[in-house]
């Protein structure tokens, strides 16, 4: 998949693309917009992303931190120096983007340093298979830890193994097949979020219907009680899809550079457990070989992906 602003060879520009991205950039320079309502514009005026989704804050802030668009690469000591790229923006421009971006992230103050990537059932006993419960440890810090009746015999440091998880997840994503896996199926979990959604605007509507019956006598009371509490399950699990859904619009372009980038510049908690398991349909964690070691070992478990 192409880089917004020039075509599918990374070097030669789209004009009318890169005039957008100028414009982007003065609205966040001159006229002192935010990257949110810039974002809104871009999907307004310029059009969805090239992967035909609506701009999103991450989306558009990935882009205008690309080096590329002022026609730079970053060498091997890491300094910018000129690259293959034709300059869709001039480096005065670019410059002032990233000083603007790394005073906003100044302000943000410093993210959390840990996640809990297999939170929710990504992580299970390779016992019992069981799901693993995060949990604090006796020093502080947060664990994963088997507590099935019955089993309980696995618990492993949580720190280095979503980390571990994360880097895996990111170097598998820089192959395209599994890209494009990934986009087919951030695009059916979207479809069902976006089923979720219209369930829920019409909620309303189904319970006024059943206390209608109800009051019309078409239902026991022991019948409307169960009609109910079903309907309440639906909501949770479709309340549940919705905010799975939220997440998934905040997902940046699906690039192998792409996602490098936003995995370790711009992604917050939600962002990154999300991207995970996107990509991950398990984990199962065995017990220690050694019983107490807190050695990190990695035939402790094995990656079962989607």
């Amino acid at each position: 998949m192409r880089a917004y602003g020039h075509e599918t060879d990374g070097v030669t520009a789209v004009p009318e693309e890169a005039a957008h991205l100028v414009a982007a950039a003065k609205r966040l320079l001159d006229d002192e917009q935010t990257l949110a309502s810039t974002a809104d514009w871009m999907t307004e005026v310029a059009g969805p992303t090239v992967s035909g989704r609506p701009w999103s804050p991450t989306t558009l802030r990935r882009r205008l931190r690309n080096p590329a668009i002022a026609g730079l690469r970053e060498n091997a000591d890491g300094e910018l120096v000129k690259g293959p790229a034709e300059p869709l923006i001039d480096r005065a421009t670019f410059d002032a983007l990233q000083e603007l971006f790394r005073r906003n992230e100044r302000g943000q103050g410093t993210k959390p340093k840990h996640v809990h990537y297999l939170s929710g059932g990504a992580g299970t006993c390779a016992l019992c298979t069981r799901p693993l419960v995060p949990r604090s440890t006796a020093n502080g810090g947060r664990g994963y830890v088997c507590e099935a009746e019955g089993c309980g015999k696995v618990r492993i440091s949580a720190e280095p193994l979503d980390e571990y998880i994360g880097e895996r997840v990111i170097a598998r994503l820089s192959r395209p097949a599994n890209l494009k896996r990934l986009a087919a199926v951030r695009d059916r979990l979207t479809a069902d979020a976006e089923k979720a959604a219209r369930f829920l605007d019409g909620l309303q509507g189904h319970k006024e219907e059943l206390a209608r019956a109800y009051g019309k006598r078409d239902l026991t009371l022991a019948e409307f009680k169960q009609a109910k509490a079903a309907l309440d399950e639906e909501r949770r699990a479709a309340m549940a899809w919705a905010r799975r859904g939220k997440a998934l619009e905040e997902l940046p372009e699906l690039t192998a550079e792409g996602l490098e980038a936003w995995w370790q510049d711009t992604a917050g908690r939600e962002q990154r457990r999300t991207l995970v398991q996107l990509v991950v349909k398990e984990v199962r964690v065995g017990p220690a070989t050694v019983r107490g070691s807190r050695r990190f070992d990695e035939g402790r478990f094995d990656i079962h992906w989607r």
